[in-house]
């Protein structure tokens, strides 16, 4: 691609991301955010508003729900959300507790699909959210499960800054975590990422073993206990092994 078009489509990002993270902005007040011209940043608009992906109230502008769109006909061709759609209500339900789905996507863990038990706490969780896969039990299950060189890949993507006053942001410790996870089966944070929140979590393993998720219960301190834990992880467990089966199978 011309060196032209690669920076207006980095461009054209660049204001979608950072209307994304606000509710609404003003012409000036995006363009001091991505740090382009007015004049520039409103051409830009008008182009994103023809093509539906940016709509215009009043004098602000936000990402249009084109985006809702998009992200959820992924997630619906995604093999491992429609495996596991009706499994994780079930580990919500039977443990209470707030049930996700992460996936590993550019260094990244995100959450594919989240269910609320009747105990769960409003967390900041929801479809398409990016969390560091180095600081939650899901994205170290999907890290313990990887290939050798695929594990180096993804840690040296990984910034393993203190999200918590728990968060582990030393890679050796990390790998240590990650051999006593694949020991286990399952990994735990204890406020790594939310502080006072306790997550469990199972990888989901395709029938050649390449990891492909995780399924990670969350909940508050308090509730998540040892024992509350060790009742929790057969259901975790059996999410896990038939979203599985039905990947390998259906």
């Amino acid at each position: 691609m011309p060196d032209a078009e690669n920076r207006s489509v980095t461009r054209s990002f660049r204001i979608v991301d950072a209307l994304s993270k606000h509710d609404g902005m003003g012409v000036s007040e995006l363009a001091a955010a991505v740090d382009l011209p007015v004049s520039t940043v409103h051409d830009y608009l008008q182009a994103l508003r023809s093509t539906g992906h940016v709509v215009k109230i009043g004098t602000e502008y936000r990402i249009s729900t084109r985006f809702l769109e998009i992200g959820h006909r992924d997630r619906r061709q995604r093999e491992i959300y429609t495996a596991v759609a009706e499994e994780l209500s079930t580990a919500a339900e039977e443990t209470g507790e707030q049930a996700t789905l992460i996936v590993e996507e550019g260094g990244d863990g995100v959450l594919l699909a989240v269910a609320e038990g009747e105990q769960a706490v409003d967390l900041p969780a929801y479809p398409g959210a990016r969390v560091p896969l180095y600081a939650n039990a899901g994205g170290k299950a999907i890290l313990a499960h990887v290939s050798p060189d695929r594990l180096e890949t993804l840690l040296d993507r990984q910034a393993f800054e203190p999200i918590t006053k728990r968060t582990t942001t030393d890679r050796n410790v990390v790998l240590e975590q990650l051999e006593t996870i694949r020991e286990r089966g399952y990994a735990i944070d204890r406020g790594e990422r939310i502080a006072g929140f306790v997550c469990i979590a199972v990888p989901v393993l395709d029938r050649g073993d390449t990891v492909r998720g995780a399924i990670c219960v969350c909940g508050p301190e308090s509730r998540m206990t040892e024992e509350r834990r060790e009742e929790m992880l057969p259901t975790i467990r059996r999410v896990a092994n038939i979203t599985q089966v039905n990947m390998d199978y259906v």
